[in-house]
C-alpha cells in the first residue's frame, strides 16, 4: 500500500479549551502512518466560527510549510455581514488555502434554509466548493431536508459518529444525489466499503479518519482487506478528494 497516495477527508486540529491537538501532532501522525494530505477543519468551529477560520488559515500559513494541508471555513448567515459576499469570500479562501467549507447551524442558532444561507450555499454549487455535513451526524431528517433544499451542491458527509448502521440512510443519498459523496471514518460494516463502491461508484467514497479521536492506519486496513480492484483502492485513498478539491472554481 506504500504506492497509494492517501488523503485524509475527516481531520480536526487546535485547542479549543480541550487539549486537542495541533498541526504539528497531525503532521506526525500523518508521517507515521504514511498519509500524504488532509483535510483539516478547527476543533473550536461550533464555539468560535469565525475566529477558528482565521486561526486555521494562520496554522496553514506558519506551521505547514510543505503544504500536505487543505483547510476548512465555517459559513454564517450573509444577512448578519458576519462574513463577506460571497465573491470576496472565496477569494479570501483561495489566498489562505481553503479548499472546503462547512455549517454549524445548530450551534449558530440559524436555519439551513434557503432564505437563511442560499446566497452562500449558491455560490458554492456553481464554484464545486465541497461543503462537509459533519452538522447533522445522526440528524438524518434534517439532512435529507437540507439536501433537498440545495440539490446541486458538491456534499461531504464526513462526521465523528452514527455512520454503523445507518445503510438505509446512506444508500438513498447516494443514490439521489450525484454529488454526494461518503467519507468512510467510523464505517464498521463488513464489506461495506466494497458494497457501496460497488453499487454507486468508488468515485463517490472517500477515506477519511475522524484524527484525533480516529486512528489513521484503521481506514488503511479497512482499504486494503475490502476486496476492490487497485483502481477502486487508490480512488478511494486521495484521488477522489484530490479530484473534488482540484475542482473548486475559487
Amino acid at each position: 500500500m506504500k504506492d497509494l497516495m492517501f488523503f485524509d477527508a475527516n481531520c480536526r486540529v487546535g485547542d479549543f479549551g480541550n487539549a486537542n491537538p495541533g498541526v504539528k501532532e497531525l503532521l506526525s501522525d500523518m508521517d507515521y502512518y504514511g498519509v500524504d494530505k488532509a483535510l483539516v477543519r478547527h476543533n473550536g468551529i461550533p464555539k468560535a466560527p469565525l475566529s477558528t477560520n482565521q486561526e486555521i488559515a494562520r496554522m496553514l500559513r506558519e506551521e505547514d510549510p510543505d503544504q500536505r494541508l487543505t483547510g476548512v471555513w465555517c459559513i454564517l448567515p450573509n444577512s448578519c455581514d458576519e462574513i463577506p459576499e460571497p465573491d470576496e469570500f472565496f477569494r479570501q479562501m483561495k489566498e489562505n488555502r481553503i479548499g472546503a467549507i462547512t455549517l454549524s447551524p445548530f450551534e449558530h442558532r440559524y436555519q439551513p434554509r434557503r432564505i437563511v444561507i442560499g446566497k452562500i450555499m449558491d455560490a458554492a454549487a456553481e464554484r464545486k466548493v465541497p461543503v462537509l455535513l459533519d452538522a447533522f451526524a445522526g440528524q438524518w431528517d434534517k439532512l435529507y431536508d437540507f439536501l433537498e433544499i440545495f440539490p446541486k451542491n458538491t456534499f461531504i458527509y464526513a462526521e465523528n459518529w452514527g455512520k454503523w448502521g445507518s445503510d438505509r440512510n446512506i444508500r438513498p443519498l447516494l443514490e439521489t444525489y450525484e454529488n454526494f459523496y461518503f467519507e468512510i471514518a467510523r464505517y464498521w460494516v463488513p464489506e461495506g466499503v466494497r458494497g457501496l463502491a460497488e453499487k454507486y461508484g468508488a468515485e463517490r467514497i472517500l477515506y477519511g479518519t475522524n484524527f484525533p479521536a480516529g486512528n489513521q492506519g484503521n481506514g488503511m486496513l479497512q482499504l486494503k482487506h475490502s476486496g476492490l480492484d487497485d483502481e477502486s483502492i487508490a480512488k478511494i485513498a486521495g484521488k477522489n478528494l484530490e479530484r473534488i478539491l482540484k475542482g473548486a472554481e475559487l
